[in-house]
């Protein structure tokens, strides 16, 4: 990168900690404000040489410096501030927000100078915006056998969106001898890395997700290998092989708050994930976990971070 690409983020062990940390490792966001989090664990080692901020109104004349240190702003899903956008513009600092159009408000406080949208479906939220995925960088390993059905709670998702009730709903359904494994980090706390090194001993990742557009578990289980039993609906039924994915039963209208993005949540019946579960336990996955392999060259930081790199270059 020539310019300096700056970013607010947060440093912790969850999708939106992990996401800023990814663009900082490979260069593409070349120096941080560390955003304390106030109920999980600040992994603040990440980021040794960085100012840490855990009161954002009293820090705001620290943020406003530093983004006057920059010259782009990459925000991650938020500013945090929304008025440090406009603030960047009356400084000549270029700003540019990777939205999670679920948790968006419905009209944004503030306009960024570009928007780009990690998944299709930000794409129709955001049409004046432009998609480029994010990269995937997780060890591939190939599987051969569906017998272990791996899924990961993390925290319990955003209202229940990763389907962890619905996946224990549908095991007393299963009639397979399926080893079926649910981990959350409710009660340990594991690292990205540890995640996907003990990932290595699942073959199947069965994630029956509600409402997501970007979902970088069910990107990073494809690029392991793994089988993705994930639920059938956009924008996963056009990356992804569609037969092992689950039906959806109904959708209903849903929101993270009135204020946010009004969006279509997938509504799964746990006997339809059992019945999934069965169809494919013991089936022969090698073809596949090899489709998983090329899925993660074509989505590698080789690939793609020239396009973010060419985006930031161009403001």
């Amino acid at each position: 990168m020539k310019k300096r690409v700056g970013s607010l983020v947060f440093a912790t062990h969850q999708g939106l900690g992990i996401l800023a940390r990814s663009f900082v490792n490979h260069g593409v966001v070349t120096q941080v404000v560390v955003v304390g989090h106030g109920k999980r664990e600040n992994h603040l080692d990440w980021y040794p040489s960085s100012q840490v901020c855990y009161d954002l109104r009293a820090g705001l004349d620290t943020l406003k410096a530093f983004c006057r240190s920059t010259d782009v702003m990459l925000f991650f899903e938020t500013p945090f501030v929304w008025e440090l956008i406009d603030y960047c513009r009356s400084v000549k600092v270029k700003t540019v927000l990777m939205p999670m159009y679920e948790c968006m408000p419905k009209t944004l406080p503030a306009t960024p100078d570009a928007i780009v949208n990690p998944s299709e479906l930000d794409q129709q939220y955001y049409r004046n915006g432009v998609h480029i995925p994010v990269p995937v960088e997780v060890p591939w390993r190939q599987r051969t056998k569906a017998e272990v059905f791996i899924h990961n709670s993390g925290n319990g998702g955003l209202n229940g969106r990763n389907g962890t009730r619905e996946l224990m709903d549908a095991i007393k359904y299963v009639k397979s001898p399926a080893r079926i494994v649910i981990r959350s980090q409710t009660t340990k706390d594991l690292s990205y890395e540890a995640l996907w090194r003990h990932g290595g001993d699942g073959d199947v990742f069965v994630f029956p997700e509600k409402f997501n557009g970007l979902s970088l578990p069910l990107q990073e289980a494809y690029a392991a290998g793994m089988l993705v039993m994930g639920t059938n609906r956009f924008p996963m039924d056009q990356w992804l092989p569609n037969g092992p994915l689950i039906k959806v039963a109904s959708y209903t209208e849903g929101y993270v708050s009135p204020r946010c993005n009004v969006f279509k949540e997938a509504c799964i019946d746990p006997r339809d994930i059992a019945a999934k579960i069965d169809e494919y336990y013991g089936s022969d996955i090698t073809a596949y976990s090899k489709q998983g392999r090329a899925f993660a060259d074509r989505m590698s930081w080789a690939r793609l971070k020239p396009r973010y790199v060419e985006l930031l270059e161009s403001l």
